[in-house]
């Protein structure tokens, strides 16, 4: 069964497909969609908007923020990395003239659809009604449900996939098999046997200490600026392919490994926009979707390059990770 969309910590118990994550991106629409919600744009006094009353108690935004901060950082956190990056996304897209086919989202949506009727009657009995379970929850019909929480979710999704691969494919790119070795004797007879004809994959299943060794140590596509070792990268671009490189010293997690690649193949960067481009993207990503791999590094890229900041609910900075200090108001309403 296709996994849900949404789903996790949170999620009311027995039900985890009723994820309140999706409920935040309710007022979205499906893609091309307008610019995302401008988050933190409501102005000073937004903080001071009641969230919740107790007779004339308020408890505001500001309350909210800070009993979320300390008395659950890794939600807060989780949950600002996922605002930042969905506004990254959108930024980008806007920029790059990026969409979403609208048959990849109704495809999508519908697989979504299903996918959740199917979770449901598997945890609350073959008879279970999808639609009154939605209404239950979001108090919407099966259509606005729909329309108004998967569509925008889905979007997103989709929208990010899109954004990911654009970027690393307007960049050249280098395809190379390696071999990890934790012995600069063992790398340099490794690379003796592969001048001598042996099969770099099979060397690679033998010797390599990457995991990637179980693949014959095939690497997915570097693009330019993807690798945290420039010296690395700039080897692999320089070679033809064919091409051995190193055994190269490399330090991983403090430890020295000794790195051997053979160079397979060279890609230019994509040029160009249009309709041409988002044809070419569509089928390149049927041809090879993307990989937590290429999220993860287009992550890194962005946090590099964009200056990206936590703070605290007092607009301290704040690293994540690190304990939120102090406990928090002790009466968190007025």
């Amino acid at each position: 069964m296709t996994a849900p969309a949404d789903g996790g910590p949170g999620a009311p118990r027995g039900r985890p497909w009723l994820a309140t994550g999706l409920l935040l991106l309710a007022g979205c629409r499906g893609a091309p969609a307008p610019a995302p919600r401008p988050f933190g744009s409501g102005g000073e006094e937004a903080v001071d908007a009641p969230v919740a009353a107790v007779g004339e108690r308020r408890f505001t935004k500001a309350h909210l923020g800070d009993y979320w901060f300390h008395r659950y950082p890794e939600e807060y956190a989780r949950t600002l990395d996922e605002m930042v990056e969905e506004w990254l996304v959108w930024s980008e897209a806007r920029q790059g003239g990026v969409t979403v086919p609208e048959a990849r989202l109704a495809a999508a949506v519908e697989r979504e659809v299903e996918a959740r009727r199917a979770q449901v009657r598997d945890l609350l009995g073959p008879d279970a009604d999808l639609e009154a379970e939605v209404r239950r929850a979001y108090g919407l019909g099966l259509a606005a449900w729909r329309e108004q929480v998967l569509r925008p979710r889905l979007a997103t999704v989709l929208l990010k996939e899109r954004v990911v691969r654009l970027d690393s494919r307007r960049r050249a790119r280098v395809r190379a098999r390696v071999i990890v070795l934790a012995d600069p004797a063992r790398a340099r007879w490794v690379r003796e046997q592969l001048e001598r004809g042996a099969d770099s994959a099979l060397l690679a299943r033998q010797e390599s200490r990457d995991p990637s060794g179980r693949r014959g140590g095939d690497l997915p596509w570097i693009a330019r600026g993807d690798l945290v070792h420039p010296d690395v990268e700039e080897a692999l671009f320089a070679a033809p392919a064919g091409a051995l490189v190193g055994p190269l010293a490399v330090e991983v997690d403090r430890v020295p490994q000794w790195h051997l690649y053979r160079v397979l193949e060279h890609a230019p960067a994509w040029a160009g926009g249009g309709a041409d481009l988002t044809a070419r993207l569509e089928a390149d990503l049927v041809a090879a979707p993307v990989g937590p791999g290429e999220v993860l590094r287009w992550r890194l890229r962005r946090r590099a390059e964009r200056g990206i900041r936590y703070f605290r609910p007092d607009g301290t900075p704040w690293t994540p990770g690190t304990p939120p200090l102090g406990a928090g108001p002790e009466d968190p309403g007025r």
